[in-house]
C-alpha cells in the first residue's frame, strides 16, 4: 500500500515536470508558474522526508503481520504408533513425531501422567518406568493454544506378564506362610496359657490343701488338749466303790474304765457297761490313765 509521502512526491514531481514545460511554452503567465514550481518544490521535499519514516513502519509491520499469520496457521500435528508393548521389567516408552516445541502428555489410569517438550525437530519420548496392567491411553500434544490426541493401547510383553504372575505367587506363598506362623503362634501361646493356668490352679488347690491340713492339725490338736485338761482336771475315780458300780470294757481289752470319754477308751469299736465285779471276775484290771 503506497503511503501519503510517497504520493505527496510524485505528485511534487508530476507538477514540477508541468509547470517547467509550461513556462517554457509560455501557457501561464511568469507569477503563477513560479508559485506553482515553488509549491511542488517544496512537495517534493515533504514527501522526500515522509517515505523513509513510511518504509521503516512497513518493514516493521510486515514482520508482525507474517508471525501472526504464521501462527494463525499452526495446527498440531501427531505421529505415533497404536500400540506400545512393555519390556520385560515393565517399563514403556512412547514415542512418535510432532511439532517442534510442542507440550506432549500421556493421560492414563492409576499412574503419574508423564509430559516431555518436542525437541526441534518435533521428535518426543515419555517413558513410564513400570507399567502395572494393560490399558488404553491418552496421548495429547499442545501448541498455540491448539490440542490433538490419539488414543494408544499399552500392552504387557509376556516376559512382564509371567513376572507379574511370579510376584503374585511369591507373594500369596509368603501371605500364606505368615497366616500358618500366625496360627501356630496363636496355638503355641493357648497352649502355655492352658498350661500356667493348671499349674496355677493346682498350686492353689494345694496350698489351699495345706492351709485345711495345717487347720485341721491345729483344730485335732486343740481338740486333745482341750481332753487332756478336761481329764486332768477330772475328779479321781473313786476305787472304793461297790462291787456293783458300773465300769466301761471292750470286746478285746484288758482293762476297765470308770470315765466313758477316757483315753484308753479312743481307738474302740464300741464299749460295754458291766459292773466292777464282773470286770475283775474277767481278769481286766483298771486302766492306767484312771489310775
Amino acid at each position: 500500500m503506497t503511503g501519503f509521502g510517497t504520493i505527496l512526491l510524485l505528485v511534487g514531481i508530476g507538477v514540477l515536470i508541468y509547470g517547467l514545460i509550461s513556462f517554457r511554452k509560455k501557457k501561464w503567465p511568469r507569477r503563477k508558474t513560479q508559485i506553482v514550481i515553488i509549491s511542488s518544490i517544496l512537495a517534493i521535499f515533504i514527501g522526500a522526508a515522509i517515505v523513509p519514516s513510511e518504509k521503516e513502519e512497513a518493514s516493521t509491520e510486515k514482520p508482525k503481520q507474517e508471525e501472526k499469520t504464521k501462527k494463525a496457521t499452526v495446527e498440531p500435528l501427531l505421529k505415533a504408533e497404536k500400540t506400545f508393548k512393555t519390556t520385560d521389567d515393565g517399563a514403556i516408552v512412547v514415542e512418535g513425531k510432532t511439532n517442534p516445541g510442542a507440550e506432549v502428555t500421556l493421560d492414563f489410569v492409576d499412574n503419574p501422567d508423564p509430559t516431555a517438550t518436542a525437541d526441534e525437530d518435533g521428535k518426543f519420548s515419555l517413558r513410564v518406568n513400570e507399567l502395572d496392567q494393560a490399558q488404553d491411553a491418552v496421548l495429547s500434544i499442545t501448541i498455540d493454544g491448539k490440542t490433538k490426541e490419539q488414543t494408544l493401547s499399552l500392552e504387557m510383553s509376556p516376559g512382564y506378564e509371567k513376572k507379574l504372575a511370579d510376584k503374585a505367587e511369591a507373594e500369596r506363598v509368603a501371605a500364606e506362610k505368615a497366616e500358618a506362623e500366625r496360627v501356630e503362634r496363636e496355638r503355641v501361646a493357648a497352649e502355655e496359657k492352658r498350661i500356667a493356668d493348671e499349674k496355677a490352679a493346682a498350686e492353689k488347690r494345694a496350698a489351699e490343701a495345706k492351709v485345711a491340713a495345717e487347720k485341721a492339725a491345729a483344730e485335732k490338736k486343740a481338740a486333745e488338749a482341750k481332753r487332756a485338761e478336761a481329764k486332768r482336771s477330772a475328779p479321781k475315780p473313786d476305787t472304793s466303790n461297790k462291787q456293783g458300780e458300773t465300769v466301761y470294757i471292750t470286746a478285746t481289752g484288758k482293762k476297765y474304765h470308770y470315765d466313758q470319754n477316757c483315753r484308753g477308751l479312743n481307738n474302740s469299736n464300741g464299749e460295754t457297761a458291766v459292773t466292777i465285779a464282773e470286770a475283775k471276775s474277767r481278769g481286766l484290771s483298771l486302766c492306767k490313765f484312771e489310775q
